[in-house]
Order: structure tokens, then C-alpha cells, then sequence
């Protein structure tokens, strides 16, 4: 059963500060393998020396010694070494010089996914990566989102969007199909390591969230069915790792084809541990604001189902932007769930909550025992509630960006709250205020619980988790307050009423109080993270308050 780890570190931000780079602290936690992120800069490349400009081969050059170094680092530990791997990508120098084999027709910063060169150039790329780090048992693939924009010395695109003369007549399948065989023959079959495809797309209707292509795949696939050599992975959600999401059908779509699901244990788009969002639940028995009951909701019935090879944790990273954390315990809650979710999806989340509290807490005071307790119970819904606006994302027609993007990586996004609260229908406007209001009382109750249980003999593992609530206390007052304030002014636009105006000043005002609360102080608690950021936050505000005068 493989049990998987990975922390991602996005270039151009800073390394996160976490015990898991250290492989014994995985080990210990139940981990059999980790998943190198930072080959993905490698990708593409057969040699440094294919990097023109110095500056960018000495980089290169030192993120190979650096991943060289974690390999074996990793296999020391006892834990077996995936390497991360983009395709379509290649060097830029490479493409500058044969422009035509690898790019689409008149598209030079684009790989043609229907080019056989540029298959084989990458996979030559990926021959010589495996090769300078013979500890690697294995690849994960990506090939429907690509890292390579990002990175000043490579060329690199998903497969999906891609059209010219030469590979419009490929369809989704096709490209799938032609990818995987192609590096199945070379990772499986001549080099003897293990594949893991991952399904991942960043655009609707590919493998990882149709259900129609994921059929018209599935019998196309290369190796015997059955061989956990080959083994395809999913993010456990329909589509990102957002709320309001169905467990992944797709993935149910394989018959005997292994399947690995993918779990964030820090949230991108929910405050990225910032706060208490425990996810054990929501695992095991899936998303319950999504469950409909004609398909399994999470591990607990999703196990059977396939053939379940395992579960990989995003342990830290995903996302491109803050919070930055600097006490990851909340992540940590989730951390230590992968390895017993893996060997029993069934796994008693109580009883892994103690665990967690107990042992990597050490906590054992039964009323702080008891807060934290119910602070992981309550966290699901809290986020729910105060990261999303719940009448907008259950009229979605889609499952993709369930929040519109008000929120995300650290930014609130006061203008598209707007164009959210502009499309709602009348009556469930005050639903609105009531969810975010209901979280708003959550946090302060177990905030309260938790100070009431602090003691001389907890005061190093508590008070840092009191200041992160108290912290996610100012942020969904403020979020409350800026939803009831763009209510309030919709209304007072509809009805010119003066209490409706009243009522937008006074919400308004507590919105700006309760962001500077949460952005110059309680972001600079000790064990807090970074404060959340805005965008037209004051400028929308400002311009309501003068134009109610």
C-alpha cells in the first residue's frame, strides 16, 4: 500500500519551514515513499549543459545536487523516492534550435503534443534524469498542467490545449493514450521503475474530472491491467481541492487499473493551515454538503470500489501565494491521518484525533484534550461556512471554483464578493450573513473553550493555537462584515431606504475595523500565520461610504 508524501515548493517563494523535510520524520509517521516536487524544474532537461545562460546552468546544477542529496537522504530514511515530471517540456534552447520538430505550426513557445520528436526528446530528458539518480524507484507523470511558464529556461504546456495543422485531428484521448504508452514503454518496461500518470487537469472535461473520456481511456491504456507498476492518480475531489465537491468519479472508471488518490493536508484555497481545517472526515466519508447517495462519498465506500493502491499527501505547499504558516500543528492533524487512512480507509477519525492530540501535541489534560477535540470536529464546518458563499456554490452549474475565486491563496477579492452578491436571488441573501455569522460563533466558542483549558502545563502547545483562532476570528468577522455590508448597499441601490443606507455604514465600517484587526495585529501573533491580503477591499469600501455620505 503506498503511502506518499510531498511538500511543494514554488519557485520564487519562500521554503516552508517544516519537520517533514526531514524523510526519518515521515518514517515515523507511517510513510513508505516521498515524491520529489522540485523535479519538476528538472524536466526536460538531459544534461545542465543544454542551459545556455551561466546563471541559469549553476541553478540548475544545484537544484540536481540538491534533489541528489534528498534521494539519498530518503532511501536512508527507508523511504522509497518518486521523482515529479512534466511533460510536454523540454529546454527553451533546445526548442530555440529545432523550432520546427518540437513546437506546434507557427506556435514556437508551444510542444506539439502529435510530435514525435518532442516525445522523444522529453523522455530522453527523463532517461538522463533516472539515470545521474539511480535511487529513484519511480515517476509521477503530469501532463495535464504544466509548471514550465513559470521557469525562465524551459518550454513546456499541457497536452490538452495545444492546436496546429499537425496535432488538431488528436483528440483528448488520442494525446492521452499517445503520452502514456510512450513513457510506459520507457519508465516500465525498459527502465523497470514505476509509473504513476496523474489524471490532473487544469481545465474542465479532461481525465481527471470527465467520466466520458475516463471510459473512452480506460481500454486504450498500456501494460496489463492489474500492474501496480502502472498506477494512475487522482485528487480525491471532482475537481480542485475545494468544499462543495463530490469524491472523484472519473477515478471509479478504471476497472482493476491501480488507483492513488491525492490529499492536501494544507488547504490552498481555505487559508492553507492558517487556521483549523481537519480533513480526516471529509476523507473518509466525503463532503457532506455533496453527497447525494447514488455514488460512494469518500475512502469509506470508495475503497471497495477500486483498486485502491494508496494515498499521497500534499503534506505541505500547494497554491502560489500566502498564508505563510509558521506553526503547521492544524496541518499536522491532517499529516498524521495518510498512513492509517491508507492501511484501514474505515479508520476511526475520534480515535485518530486523540492520537493526534496525545502523542504530537502531548496534551493530555482532559479539558484542553477536549477543546482540541472539538476544534477538529467543528473546522469542517467552519471553513464551509466562512470560506464559501453557499447559495452561490450550490447553483453552480459546474464543480469548478465553487467560490468564484473571492478567495484565493491568501486574497480576498472585495470586487468579485460583489459580482457574487449581484447575482444572488433575493431570498437567500440573508443566508449569507447567517453562515458566515454562524462561523463567526463557532470560532469564538471554541476559542473560548480553549483559554479555559490553558494551564502552566500546556502553555507552550496551547497558546500558539489560541492566537491562530483568534486570528481566523478577525479575518471572519471581516468577511461577514463585508458580505453584509454589499448586501446592505444592493438593498439601500433597490430601495433608497435610510436604514438600509444605516445599515451599510455600520457593516461596512466593522468590515474595515475588523481587516485592520486581522492584518496589523493578530497576523503578527506568535504561532500566527501571515495576514490574509486584499484586493479592492478598500477601494469598493471607501467608494460605498462616500457614496452614502
Amino acid at each position: 500500500m503506498l503511502k506518499l508524501a510531498t511538500i511543494l515548493d514554488n519557485p520564487g517563494e519562500p521554503f516552508a519551514n517544516s519537520r517533514y523535510r526531514d524523510p526519518h520524520e515521515l518514517k515515523s509517521l507511517g510513510y513508505n515513499g516521498i515524491v520529489l516536487y522540485e523535479t519538476t524544474g528538472l524536466s526536460g532537461i538531459e544534461d545542465p549543459s543544454v542551459v545556455s545562460s551561466g546563471e541559469m546552468q549553476r541553478w540548475v546544477r544545484q537544484q540536481l545536487d540538491l534533489v541528489r542529496q534528498r534521494v539519498e537522504q530518503a532511501t536512508k530514511a527507508g523511504l522509497d523516492v518518486y521523482l515529479a515530471y512534466d511533460v510536454l517540456t523540454l529546454a527553451r534552447d533546445t526548442v530555440n534550435a529545432h523550432v520546427g520538430a518540437y513546437s506546434c505550426l507557427r506556435r514556437p513557445g508551444t510542444l506539439c503534443p502529435a510530435s514525435e520528436a518532442t516525445l522523444e526528446r522529453t523522455g530522453k530528458a527523463l532517461e538522463a534524469l533516472l539515470a545521474a539518480l539511480p535511487g529513484a524507484v519511480g515517476v509521477v507523470l503530469r501532463f495535464g498542467d504544466n509548471d514550465a511558464s513559470r521557469i525562465p529556461y524551459l518550454v513546456g504546456n499541457d497536452i490538452y490545449s495545444p492546436h496546429c495543422g499537425r496535432c488538431s485531428l488528436l483528440g483528448r484521448a488520442d494525446r492521452i493514450t499517445l503520452v502514456l504508452s510512450h513513457f510506459h514503454r520507457l519508465v516500465v518496461e525498459r527502465l523497470g521503475k514505476r509509473l504513476i500518470a496523474r489524471a490532473w487537469n487544469v481545465r474542465p472535461n479532461g481525465l481527471h474530472d470527465s467520466v466520458e473520456l475516463a471510459q473512452r481511456v480506460r481500454d486504450r491504456l498500456p501494460g496489463d491491467e492489474a500492474d501496480d507498476r502502472f498506477i494512475l492518480s487522482f485528487k480525491f475531489t471532482q475537481t480542485d481541492f475545494w468544499r462543495y465537491q463530490k469524491w472523484n468519479a472519473a477515478s471509479l472508471a478504471f476497472g482493476k487499473r491501480p488507483i492513488l488518490y491525492e490529499l492536501q493536508c494544507q488547504r490552498e484555497f481555505e487559508g492553507k493551515g492558517g487556521i483549523p481545517n481537519w480533513q480526516a472526515p471529509l476523507w473518509r466519508d466525503g463532503c457532506p454538503e455533496s453527497r447525494d447517495g447514488n455514488e460512494p462519498a469518500g475512502l469509506s465506500g470508495v475503497a471497495g470500489r477500486v483498486n485502491f493502491a494508496g494515498l499521497w499527501a500534499w503534506v505541505r505547499g500547494g497554491g502560489w501565494g500566502g498564508p505563510f504558516v509558521n506553526n503547521e500543528s492544524w496541518i499536522d492533524a491532517n499529516v498524521c491521518c495518510v498512513p492509517a487512512l491508507a492501511e484501514d480507509p474505515r479508520a476511526d477519525v475520534a480515535a485518530l484525533a486523540k492520537n493526534w492530540i496525545n502523542k504530537r501535541l502531548g496534551v493530555k489534560d482532559p479539558a484542553a484534550a477536549s477543546a482540541l477535540r472539538d476544534i477538529l470536529t467543528h473546522s469542517p464546518g467552519v471553513v464551509l461556512k466562512g470560506f464559501y458563499i453557499g447559495p452561490f456554490a450550490r447553483t453552480k452549474a459546474d464543480p469548478w471554483h465553487p467560490n468564484a475565486d473571492w478567495i484565493q491563496d491568501d486574497l480576498v477579492d472585495a470586487q468579485a464578493a460583489w459580482r457574487i452578491i449581484q447575482r444572488l436571488p433575493d431570498g437567500v441573501l440573508d443566508e449569507v450573513v447567517q453562515e458566515k455569522q454562524s462561523a463567526v460563533e463557532q470560532i469564538d466558542q471554541d476559542r473560548a473553550a480553549l483559554q479555559h483549558a490553558l494551564n502552566d502545563g500546556n502553555r507552550a502547545a496551547i497558546e500558539p493555537l489560541l492566537n491562530t483562532l483568534q486570528y481566523a476570528d478577525s479575518l471572519t468577522q471581516s468577511l461577514r462584515d463585508l458580505l453584509a455590508g454589499l448586501i446592505a448597499y444592493r438593498r439601500f441601490g433597490r430601495s433608497r431606504e435610510p436604514a438600509a443606507s444605516d445599515l451599510c455604514r455600520r457593516r461596512i465600517l466593522s468590515a474595515q475595523t475588523n481587516w485592520t484587526h486581522h492584518t496589523q495585529r493578530h497576523g503578527a501573533l506568535p504561532g500566527a500565520a501571515s495576514a490574509f491580503r486584499e484586493s479592492n477591499f478598500w477601494t469598493l469600501t471607501q467608494k460605498i461610504l462616500a457614496e452614502l455620505g
